[in-house]
Formats: structure tokens, sequence, C-alpha cells
């Protein structure tokens, strides 16, 4: 499938906050295991997992006057339907009122529980979306770090009218006050047509959106002192800027959320618009790795500064011997090593470039650097 990138917002807050990273290889490559899953085959929703509205505080509790209203719609119990091995999430053209409250349209979300909240992991939806001026689909993530601070992951987001477009993204709220996003918009084929597999990986370095298993989006925490984002695995040790928008870290856990909104304004429905229209969901599933820790070292051969003038740091993991060569294969340097790091000392050596190979218990690593 070929995707074509339109345009891509930036956060709106400048990246100055900076950090010192220790370094090392950003990309987990343990195994994702089954934490969660519904399937939907049930003949009504699993309401120890679901709630069809926005819970009102942090205890979950019974429902307020905001709980089911939306833009242009109220969110009820009776538009979200479990039948033949599928959710479907409703948007019907009626009036309805809750409390208040009185909207023209009513529609069908789902909100996964306290029970159901979920730190870093991946989180894949395979459904199909609706086409129609004012339908707008959507799944994303969305929860706190317990300090007051919020964070939503959008994994998608759909416009009925403009079908062909993917609308990924983050947001990053810090209290009550939004601080920044970073999303983009893709445009492919008309994805209301058939269903299709949504998937984001988050973890502590990367974020990572998928349609049908192929990468269409990636967001880095780092990004590097002139601008670039770094979404390369090996990270040398430096002073980065943050991702003003990247979610707060191992204390953030999300609730899952689908939902059909309708909109307003130039995102109504109009008279070509179908009701009742539906976002059919086949299942909902989350992967998580094994507890997420720091950066590992395991990785290809980190050498800094590089280039270099004088005294070169070497890193890889479980080393036992390094050796310099010249692009002449001569060697310049040799020295037995126990651990993680050691310094070399190539003042002498000319200007060019050499190579570095390292043994270690892992195997034989190589990498190269430039001496000024």
């Amino acid at each position: 499938m070929k995707f074509i990138l339109i345009f891509i917002l930036l956060s709106n807050t400048v990246l100055s906050q900076s950090t010192f990273f220790t370094g090392g290889n950003i990309c987990p490559s343990d195994d994702w295991h089954l934490v969660f899953s519904d399937e939907f085959n049930d003949t009504t929703l699993n309401k120890d997992i679901w709630f069809t509205y926005y819970p009102c505080n942090d205890n979950w509790s019974v429902p307020c006057e905001g709980a089911r209203v939306s833009n242009n719609n109220l969110w009820l119990e009776n538009n979200v339907v479990e039948s033949n091995g599928t959710l479907k999430l409703i948007a019907r053209k009626e009036t309805a009122t809750w409390f208040s409250t009185t909207r023209d349209f009513t529609s069908g979300l789902i909100f996964s529980n306290g029970s159901y909240r979920f730190p870093y992991g991946k989180f894949e939806m395979y459904g199909k979306v609706p086409s129609g001026a004012g339908l707008n689909a959507a799944f994303w993530l969305f929860g706190g770090d317990g300090a007051g601070n919020s964070t939503e992951i959008d994994v998608f987001e759909f416009r009925g009218d403009k079908p062909k477009i993917y609308h990924p993204g983050i947001f990053k709220y810090e209290g009550a006050d939004f601080k920044a996003h970073h999303d983009c918009k893709i445009e492919s084929i008309d994805f209301s047509l058939d269903y299709h597999l949504y998937v984001v990986e988050w973890d502590p370095f990367l974020i990572t959106f998928y349609i049908d298993n192929s990468p269409v989006f990636i967001i880095s925490r780092f990004y590097t002192l002139s601008g670039n984002e770094v979404t390369w695995c090996c990270v040398e040790p430096g002073i980065y800027t943050i991702q003003p928008a990247y979610p707060h870290g191992l204390n953030t856990v999300l609730s899952i959320i689908a939902g059909l909104g309708v909109g307003s304004g130039d995102d109504a429905p109009n008279a070509n618009t179908s009701f009742p229209s539906q976002f059919e969901i086949d299942y909902i599933r989350v992967y998580q790795r094994d507890p997420p820790s720091s950066a590992d070292y395991n990785c290809e051969v980190l050498l800094f500064p590089n280039p270099v003038t004088s005294s070169l740091k070497i890193r890889k993991n479980r080393m036992t011997r390094v050796r310099i060569e010249n692009i002449f294969g001569e060697i310049l340097f040799s020295k037995t090593v126990t651990g993680d790091e050691t310094d070399a000392d190539v003042s002498f050596f000319r200007q060019g470039i050499y190579f570095v190979e390292v043994q270690s218990e892992d195997g034989t690593f190589a990498n190269k650097f430039i001496k000024q």
C-alpha cells in the first residue's frame, strides 16, 4: 500500500527543553506478548471493561452532565451494539436529551475503565470506518500520570467526507492547560471501503504508527541540537532537545477509546449523509514487552566523540578485546577489556578514517571514526 505524506503539523511550542542522554539502543527488541483483547464475539458489550461515556472524574463514578455530550451528538448506550462478531458504533439522526443538553444526533463510544488502562505498549484495532460528511471515526488513548498531567495518542481520526486522509498524532496537557501537539495527515486509499489494521507502538523513546503492518509515521522523544528528529536506534551520548508533546513517562497509563462523532459547522452532515451509519470494529488488542527500562547498550559499537582529536571512548556491552586499524589493515591499537566501556588514545593518529573492531561475549562488532 502506498502512502503519500501531505503535511506534518509540528508542536506549537519551541523545542527548547534539553537533556543529557547517556546513549545506547533506543529501539526495544523484546517480543510483544498479548495482555488484553476484546474480540467482540458476544451479544452484548462487556461492561466490566467498557463505559459508553466519558468518566467524569478519577473515581469512575456515575456519569455527570458532560459524560455523554459531544460536539453535535450525545453518546448513548443504545448506539453501541455487539453482534455477529463485531462491535458497531452507530450514528443516528434523532433528537435526544441528556440532563439539560439536547442534540439532534446520537452516536456510540467505548471507553475502557480504570482496570483497563495501560502504560507503554502496542495497541491495535481492526475495523472499518464510515464515509459521509459529518461522520468522524476515531480510535485513541487517553490518560494521565497521577500528578495532574495528561497524554493523548490518536491512533487515527477520519473525517467521513475525506476518507482517504488518515490523521494520527499525540497531545500533551499539564494540569488543565494544553501544552503541545505533534501530528500529521497522510493521504492514501479510501479507508472506508474495507477493514484495515490500525496500530500504534508506544515505547519510552519512539512512537510508531502502522496501517496494515506498514509503518507510516514515527515520533521520537529526542531531537538533535540542529533540529533533526532522532529516529535511528543507536544514539550517541550527548545533549538532545525533547519533543514537548511526547507522552509523560513510566507512571502514565492510558485508557482505550473509540467513537463515531457527528460534526458541526463545516464538518456537519449534509443531505447526502446516510443515517444510520456505523463504525465497525472486529477487535481491539493490547500487547506489552517486558517492563521497559532505560536504553540498553546491546547495539553497534558506540564511538564518541566522532570525529575525535585525542581520546576516543568506546562502548559495547560485555567487551573482551578492542583493536583499531587504519584503512590498510594495520593494527595501531589493541588491548584486552573487561566491561562495557574503554578509552583509546588516538592523539598520535594521522587525520583520516579508522576502524574499531570489538570482540565481546556476544560476538565481533565493528564501527568507524574520523580522526581530525
